[in-house]
């Protein structure tokens, strides 16, 4: 940056001595007032060095503050450090889009379920003051939910096979359920939905629900710092296709005005439609794509759930755990994740072995068991261009 140029030295002054008086009476000059003026400028001695400057302190780096344990932001509202993670299941087929109140998670979760997906929406930094459509639990759900401490989960229902499990993973500590059934108040129908696609409920009033004994989340990644640099073996990518078995095709594109990742789900844009807390839709607000900061991609292997005899069930906690890409900043980094024990989240490291660090902001983890795609960057363009 360029700096201004120093002050003027001796000779500077704008203001001269002004004549002598006129009127003063003249006197006999004296030899001594007849010396000239001292000049600081021309004390120097020959052959001496001025003395060098004082020294400016180096200006220190603000040390980070508290920052939100699932977006890495920083901590605006420290009250929410006395609140557990809260997760709701939300449906993603076309009939129970656009969906409302995702764009407020802190993490967006997709999962096999039979031949579709769903989204597990987890909240710690903000609220939804209307969440939906809430759908139903699946074998997948205890260790997934495990990564977040003991949050609070909300879903509409399962079979008996899965209930059970999902009762053993609340006895487990890997989360704490609050369906709907058990709170008849806090989730309702709305109106120009058909069921089952037309539950909805609101984050505070589950969060108000929750005991007072469980904690926050911890940390599931790590962030970088305001002008960190990514690692030397991150690629710039355009976007990325994941096309998961049953069926689903997801796009993720790159949307450097926006700085996060533009979302299509079947080949339309992915929006989050407002609405009023009771349900009703609010058409003063305009539809927003699902943009998130990082999509963290954990090729995962799904089995047959011992609950549902039709319904995958994804393995999440896994030693050895698989490829992982993860998709932050305009740029992919490749990696492997890893989780030894349900007790523990999953780590992702790069090809290094170091650990991944993100961009603070929202993330979408994708479990797709299919294959992922880079795309080119004329489709991605185009995308953008035609949303």
């Amino acid at each position: 940056m360029p700096t201004a140029a120093p002050d003027g030295g001796a000779g500077d002054d704008p203001t001269p001595d002004g004549p002598s008086d006129p009127d003063s009476p003249e006197e006999s000059p004296d030899p001594a007032s007849q010396a000239p003026e001292s000049d600081a400028s021309a004390t120097a001695v020959p052959g001496e060095e001025e003395p060098d400057p004082e020294p400016v302190p180096p200006t220190p780096t603000p040390t980070p503050g508290p920052t939100e344990p699932l977006t890495g932001e920083p901590l605006t509202d420290p009250s929410i450090m006395n609140r557990p993670a809260l997760a709701v299941k939300i449906g993603t087929s076309s009939v129970g889009r656009p969906q409302t109140g995702i764009n407020q998670a802190d993490v967006l979760i997709e999962v096999r379920v039979e031949t579709i997906t769903r989204l597990m929406a987890v909240f710690h930094s903000q609220d939804a003051v209307s969440l939906g459509p809430v759908r139903s639990a699946r074998s997948s759900d205890a260790d997934i939910l495990a990564n977040f401490g003991q949050p609070v989960y909300g879903h509409s229902g399962a079979n008996p096979g899965v209930l059970r499990e999902i009762s053993q993973g609340q006895s487990a500590g890997k989360l704490y359920e609050l369906r709907w059934d058990g709170l008849p108040n806090d989730y309702w129908r709305i109106a120009d939905r058909v069921p089952p696609w037309n539950l909805y409920t609101t984050t505070s009033n589950i969060w108000d629900s929750a005991p007072s004994n469980l904690n926050a989340p911890e940390p599931l990644f790590e962030y970088r710092r305001e002008g960190e640099a990514l690692p030397s073996g991150a690629e710039p990518v355009p976007g990325v296709e994941i096309r998961y078995l049953g069926g689903t095709v997801a796009y993720f594109v790159w949307d450097a005005e926006a700085g996060g990742w533009a979302r299509w789900q079947d080949g339309t844009p992915h929006v989050d439609m407002a609405r009023h807390p009771n349900g009703t839709p609010n058409p003063d607000v305009a539809p927003v794509q699902v943009t998130s900061a990082n999509v963290v991609v954990l090729q995962t292997r799904y089995t047959g759930s011992a609950a549902c005899s039709y319904c995958p069930e994804a393995i999440t906690v896994d030693p050895d755990g698989g490829v992982a890409l993860v998709f932050t900043d305009g740029h992919m980094i490749r990696g492997r994740w890893s989780r030894p024990s349900a007790n523990q989240p999953w780590q992702v490291t790069d090809n290094d072995g170091n650990p991944v660090r993100l961009t603070p902001g929202q993330t979408f983890i994708v479990l797709p068991g299919g294959d992922v795609l880079v795309m080119v960057r004329d489709f991605a363009e185009h995308l953008l261009k035609n949303r």
